[in-house]
């Protein structure tokens, strides 16, 4: 049996926000299921509490400038808890500022933290992973040499920020990691600009569940009319660009919008939706239950997000294995999986004139076409299930 240790900068846990990306905790689940003994240390970032209050007075103004939603909550007590039979320890590290930079003497005392945690559960470490540069590189680095691991660490978009943190000896502790995980080939391409090819490198796609994959029947013989969004309603994620171009594609025909998500950008929405008189063919629904945005999925024909700085995004995966026609963002996370034209459609990211083009185009296509590209997404996103993902992940590591 190998011991996996995994540390990360973001986790779920019953006391913590429900949008909290789950991705990291999906591969711990799937590894116990396989066998694997796995030990999760959930580095979790604190501030001041004056810097959370500040968060919580300027909440919708931050989300407009910034990619990352940060805590309006203050979590600084160390916690242990068993999700899905994954053993987690919540172990809180102070950060001054926000995108400041751990002090050595913060990082050393976490590592202290971290090893003692080990020693009392006995847990020897075969594999060392960390999600996050900032701080997992240093702690899988130090921990790695002190229990003769082997070492894994998986960018999530946040390549830059080792040579910011690192200096001139960034490229000394890139090369002391023994295999590293990208998770979209944008963020591999970047890394190998920045430091050279990895000597061992795989790229770290999520999966989803292998029960979701239960499309409905699709024939496509009405085209494209219900189209739909998921995800927070933020200005990097374009919501509005896709409100312009399906009214302008589709001006004078009967479509529908649906919005799952909140967001500063839900009142431009709305706006946007009565200055151009089509308030009947949208709906806002919030935040609903993962159920209910699989039942929308199966109801709609196009799943659309031209999203920027978009790692990869659950969701995509979620709705081709629904069969919806897919359209994300060129150059993005799932650039690559989504083959343009084949099991769905790219398009620049906030790009309102491409997107009217593309969904004009797409809308000319007969029903058996988009019938073969609906179904190609099926089966790419059946090679994409949490348990495929997970087995490609450690295998790519232990190789």
């Amino acid at each position: 049996m190998k011991n996996i240790l995994l540390l990360t900068s973001v986790y779920p846990a019953d006391d913590l926000p429900n949008d909290i990306t789950p991705v990291v905790h999906y591969f711990a689940r799937e590894w116990v299921n396989m066998g694997y003994k796995v030990l999760v240390v959930h580095n979790i970032i604190f501030y001041h509490q004056i810097i959370h209050y500040l968060f919580r007075m300027f909440e919708n103004l931050i989300a407009k400038h910034y990619d990352y939603k940060f805590p309006t909550q203050q979590f600084a007590t160390e916690k242990n808890y068993i999700l899905d039979k994954v053993p987690v320890f919540r172990v809180p590290i102070l950060k001054k500022f926000p995108q400041a930079f751990f002090s050595k003497k913060t990082q050393n005392k976490q590592l202290k933290k971290i090893k003692k945690i080990i020693e009392n559960q006995r847990f020897t470490p075969d594999v060392i992973v960390g999600h996050w540069a900032n701080p997992q590189l240093f702690l899988v680095k130090e921990l790695g040499q002190l229990y003769k691991s082997k070492t894994s660490v998986v960018l999530h978009n946040d390549v830059e920020i080792i040579s910011k943190i690192y200096g001139n000896v960034a490229n000394e502790i890139v090369r002391s990691i023994n295999v590293w995980g990208f998770r979209s080939k944008d963020i591999k391409s970047r890394f190998e600009r920045l430091f050279g090819k990895a000597g061992q490198s795989f790229l770290c796609y999520s999966g989803i569940p292998a029960d979701n994959l239960n499309p409905p029947v699709r024939t496509f013989k009405n085209g494209i009319k219900n189209f739909l969004f998921v995800g927070m309603l933020i200005p990097r994620k374009f919501p509005t660009i896709l409100v312009e171009a399906i009214s302008h594609t589709f001006k004078g025909e009967n479509f529908h919008i649906t919005f799952i998500g909140e967001g500063p950008e839900r009142e431009k929405i709305q706006n946007l939706a009565t200055k151009l008189n089509i308030s009947g063919k949208l709906s806002m629904m919030g935040r609903v239950p993962r159920d209910e945005v699989f039942q929308l999925m199966n109801q709609s024909d196009c799943f659309i997000m031209i999203s920027k700085r978009e790692t990869l995004g659950l969701v995509y995966l979620e709705a081709m294995g629904k069969g919806c026609i897919t359209i994300g963002s060129k150059g993005e996370g799932i650039d690559g999986i989504i083959e343009h034209g084949k099991n769905g459609f790219l398009c620049n990211a906030g790009n309102h004139d491409e997107l009217a083009v593309l969904l004009k185009n797409i809308s000319k296509l007969p029903p058996d076409e988009l019938t073969a590209i609906s179904n190609n997404a099926i089966k790419t996103a059946s090679e994409l299930t949490d348990k495929k993902a997970a087995t490609h992940y450690i295998e790519s590591i232990l190789q």
